[in-house]
């Protein structure tokens, strides 16, 4: 479908009212090998166009999968019809910016390596993770890779296309010794091929499985806890959502009204980085508003909630460029690219300074087990012992109690080690005192 020629329809269906057309095009495939043998091999590709336009005030959008020029005319119609019955006065259309920054973020490398190395590498995974040790059970590998593309035109004469592609190996490892079987899940994402090294991600992925081994049992009490960086990540992501502006406005936040006010520990500092270089640089969001290096919270004060244009201009303020595109409703999201500023404390030097506690390393049901509104929470999880400042024995089947705004209130200490998680968050370790965990 031409963009031109559905504005043609628009104008002559609808009016020379403002309109826009977005094209999304989004590919993947993934194979699966278990015991020796490939067990699925799936690939997919779907491609929509949202048409929207903006009439006597009212806004509205209609998507379709039918890519061919004869549909226009109805397609159009259906539009017509929804701004007519709509009560939708928010939407805007952005003229644009003058000057975007640029950074190619496909990795065109990544669709010449052949799909045969591709799953001999998973194959190789499975066998070297297989032979790594004879408590080792089964293990599942996967690999993953997936295409997105994303094109913009609207009637002020803006023009946008972006392109982004990324891949990932699984592992889903079980381990057995006697009659105590545990499981483990590791992951490695990236966009570039040759970052992937088989012998670290197997090396990691097992000895994690295997420190699962033989857990202990700890009494019900308050202990100083510090976070694994990927449980910090997960927390990290709920917490952030509630900057979105929209809850705001519906009154369901906790952060509402609470800008230039302190909401964390001074040690607590938040910035996005979008127009870094690399696999999450972003130069727009979803509604062509120019992105740009943001902090979220500075050393505990709240700076900002995240905005799209409709949610700005309630608030009379400027887009900071968090538009997120949600089928064909226009939502708000924080960008890939976002950190928990790190400390200057080694792992070493903070689990030495705690010298006893708990080390979580997994939570589970988090979205399910929180109250998204007060932050309240229990939680199973698992983790270690730390005992004189090392990671001793696994614990399982605990329970953390706690609240998610207490948690960046009371931070005590942050590791200067960060790790990326898949959603994009870079965050370290941090340590807190006197958490509920029950047995």
């Amino acid at each position: 479908m031409k963009a031109e020629k559905a504005f043609e329809v628009i104008k002559k269906k609808i009016g020379n009212v403002p309109s826009e057309y977005r094209y999304v095009s989004s590919s993947s495939f993934s194979i699966e090998v278990f015991k020796g043998a490939l067990k699925n091999y799936n690939s997919n590709t779907s491609s929509t166009v949202i048409l929207s336009a903006l009439s006597n005030g009212k806004f509205a959008a209609i998507s379709t999968e039918n890519m061919e020029d004869k549909a226009i005319p109805e397609i159009v119609d259906a539009l017509k019809n929804s701004i007519k019955f709509t009560n939708r006065k928010d939407g805007e259309i952005y003229h644009g910016d003058n000057k975007y920054p640029h950074y190619d973020y496909l990795n065109k490398d990544l669709a010449k390596i052949p799909t045969s190395k591709k799953i001999k590498e998973v194959f190789n995974i499975e066998k070297d993770i297989l032979s790594f040790d004879k408590r080792i059970n089964k293990v599942e590998v996967a690999y993953e890779e997936n295409y997105r593309t994303i094109e913009y035109k609207n009637t002020y004469g803006l023009h946008a296309k972006t392109h982004r592609n990324d891949y990932g190996f699984l592992a889903n490892i079980i381990v057995k010794d006697k009659d105590e079987i545990k499981n483990y899940f590791h992951t490695y994402t990236d966009n570039n091929y040759q970052s992937f090294n088989r012998k670290e991600f197997v090396n990691e992925a097992c000895k994690k499985a295997l420190m699962k081994l033989h857990p202990t049992t700890i009494k019900s009490g308050k202990y100083n806890v510090v976070l694994d960086p990927s449980v910090t990540n997960t927390l990290l992501e709920c917490y952030i959502s509630q900057l979105n502006a929209e809850l705001i406005i519906k009154n369901i936040s906790w952060f509402k009204d609470k800008v230039n006010k302190k909401v964390a520990n001074e040690k607590v500092t938040i910035f996005e980085s979008p127009l870094e270089k690399g696999r999450f640089f972003s130069s727009m969001d979803d509604q062509c508003v120019k992105t740009q290096n943001l902090t979220l919270i500075d050393k505990g004060v709240l700076k900002t909630y995240l905005h799209n244009l409709e949610t700005a201009k309630k608030f009379n303020v400027a887009s900071n460029g968090h538009a997120s595109l949600q089928g064909s409703k226009m939502g708000i999201s924080s960008h890939a690219a976002l950190y928990l500023k790190p400390g200057n404390l080694s792992k070493q030097q903070l689990l030495k300074k705690v010298n006893n506690g708990i080390y979580i390393t997994e939570l589970e049901g988090l979205h399910a087990g929180m109250n998204p509104q007060n932050g309240n929470f229990s939680l199973k999880c698992e983790g270690f012992i730390i005992k004189n400042g090392k990671i001793s024995k696994p614990l399982t089947m605990i329970t953390i109690t706690s609240n998610l705004f207490d948690i960046f209130k009371n931070v005590d200490l942050i590791s200067k080690n960060i790790e990326y998680e898949k959603v994009g968050f870079y965050a370290p370790m941090i340590s807190l005192k006197n958490v509920a965990i029950s047995y």
